[in-house]
């Protein structure tokens, strides 16, 4: 595999190269100079819904309130608008990755807080209510309040669905020790939005409805980026409860937010979604949402692309894989000519025997995916040789399968997820079949993904929920999926980079969001 290079590597000779079409239909936006004027996103913690569940209002919860948190970026910001969207992105077999409301949704009242400061009322058209049609979406009013640096809003929104045969969809999933709350009732919540007192009183089982980005005046002129990706950039297998301390999931969210080492932290938006493909985008209509969104603003609100999109469409062609990927960002270009476009490359994709992910030579690659000569490596090099509309390539496959020293002490196994965790300890208990929890005498990291009894008949790959215990005696430590067959005490107990060989988890993810972090400035140029 060629490493000595980070960026760009030289395109395979016998490859066509496959530019994508320009679109008539499309509109360019032109070129504009960003200033402290321009709007640009700035809305730390919030992402386009992917809600996968739809849910039917009935006469008990057919009102909702939601108190999301929200993180301005590093410098100061004014009139920031809330966008908040009667659509969702859902990756699906029918390939359909912008999917319309079905009912109309109105918001009864908005507010934002700082601390526990009053509540400063949003507006749109200057009224305190708005009712956004079923594919519709709106950006708020201007808030006429200036906000610090890295300043932590709590934003209350009352919504009221009508009670049907028709579905309503959430955006976010509440996190309450960053302060997130969600309620449903029968009657109105609009007065508890206006003081900021939201219970969290909501079914665990359903989304809450919020924002969906921010975007405010006050740039400083750093890089912004657009984050366009499938379910690795979405953070599958990160519930909220995973989430970084600023609301973050996924490597790529994480990365761009870290200050750690005097990093400089770049604001974004995420458009990203579970099992969404390049090739679910190869028309314009499939942006058109996401397009109204950008296009209602009066300038493009940020300045780079960032694309962690392209594993989903390996196909037994290679021009065919590549075409997918640089016809879809082909779209983004013909409509954003001013923002750079970055493709990252592939991480790991196996399957594993009863080692359970603890070794290389446990693990398979999936059809397509093998390294290093397989497909996954042929595209990732034909990108790297920058076809139109590339600008930059990235890679990224020894961040999770640590084949160099970049992010760790190198060694791994190509396009094989690295088994290098140092976590190991062995059950302090056994376990019957079906449990949810395991005792440990050591505390792993919750999000972390563990292996118990590998290498053996019933073996299990597990993610921790929640620690506790450990005062004077063992950890007892909560997991998902149930452990589907009964353990021994002393069975060994070992971190893996996946649970499912698929999605890093939690802990492999913040590993590659600070390789991302270290070299970002470099990156995002």
């Amino acid at each position: 595999m060629i490493r000595s290079v980070r960026f760009i590597v030289a395109v395979l000779a016998a490859l066509p190269l496959c530019a994508p079409p320009v679109l008539a239909q499309l509109v360019n936006r032109p070129t504009q100079p960003l200033g402290p004027s321009a709007y640009m996103f700035a809305g730390t913690g919030l992402e386009t819904g992917q809600s996968v569940s739809l849910w039917t209002p009935t006469s008990g919860n057919a009102f909702q309130a939601s108190r999301q948190a929200i993180w301005t970026p590093d410098y100061p910001v004014w009139n920031c608008r809330l966008y908040y969207p009667n659509w969702m992105m859902r990756g699906s077999t029918s390939l359909s990755q912008e999917l319309d409301g079905v009912q109309p949704i109105t918001i009864e009242r908005d507010t934002v807080q700082v601390g526990g400061g009053p509540a400063i009322s949003v507006t749109f058209g200057g009224s305190l209510s708005t009712t956004i049609a079923a594919g519709g979406g709106i950006w708020s009013d201007p808030i006429p309040v200036t906000f610090a640096a890295r300043t932590k809003l709590l934003n209350n929104v009352a919504t009221a669905a009508q009670v049907a045969t028709n579905s309503m969809f959430g955006m976010f999933q509440p996190n309450a020790s960053l302060g997130e709350a969600f309620q449903t009732s029968s009657t109105s919540l609009a007065s508890n939005v206006a003081t900021g007192a939201v219970a969290n009183t909501g079914s665990t089982s359903l989304f809450a409805y919020g924002a969906a980005a921010m975007a405010c005046q006050g740039y400083d002129g750093r890089p912004v980026a657009l984050v366009y990706g499938d379910s690795i950039a979405t953070g599958t297998g990160e519930p909220a409860t995973f989430a970084d301390d600023r609301g973050n999931r996924g490597w790529l969210a994480r990365g761009l937010d870290l200050s750690t080492n005097g990093a400089t932290r770049f604001p974004f938006a995420k458009w990203a979604a579970p099992s969404a493909a390049a090739r679910q985008v190869t028309v314009a209509s499939d942006f058109t949402r996401r397009f109204q969104m950008i296009d209602a603003l009066p300038n493009v609100p940020f300045t780079h692309i960032l694309s962690q999109i392209g594993l989903n469409d390996a196909t037994g062609s290679l021009s065919t894989w590549q075409t997918r990927i640089t016809t879809a960002l082909g779209l983004l270009r013909t409509k954003f000519p001013q923002a750079r476009i970055i493709q990252f490359g592939f991480t790991p994709y196996t399957t594993a025997d009863n080692s359970a992910g603890t070794t290389a030579a446990g693990q398979s690659f999936v059809t397509s995916h093998d390294w290093p000569s397989g497909f996954t490596q042929q595209v990732q090099n034909a990108l790297a040789g920058l076809p139109s509309p590339v600008d930059q390539f990235v890679f990224i496959e020894d961040w999770f399968d640590n084949t160099s020293t970049r992010c760790g002490a190198g060694g791994g196994s190509a396009g094989k997820w690295r088994t290098d965790q140092t976590f190991s300890t062995t059950l302090a208990a056994s376990t019957a079949a079906n449990a949810t929890t395991i005792s440990l005498p050591l505390a792993p990291e919750i999000g972390a993904a563990l292996a118990i009894n590998a290498g053996n008949t019933g073996s299990a790959m597990v993610t921790v929920t929640n620690v506790s215990g450990g005062v004077g005696g063992n950890f007892t430590v909560t997991v998902f999926p149930a452990i589907t067959s009964a353990q021994t005490s002393g069975a060994t107990v070992r971190e893996i980079a996946a649970q499912d060989l698929l999605h890093p988890s939690s802990a492999m993810a913040r590993t590659a969001a600070a390789c991302f972090s270290a070299i970002k400035s470099s990156v995002m140029r």
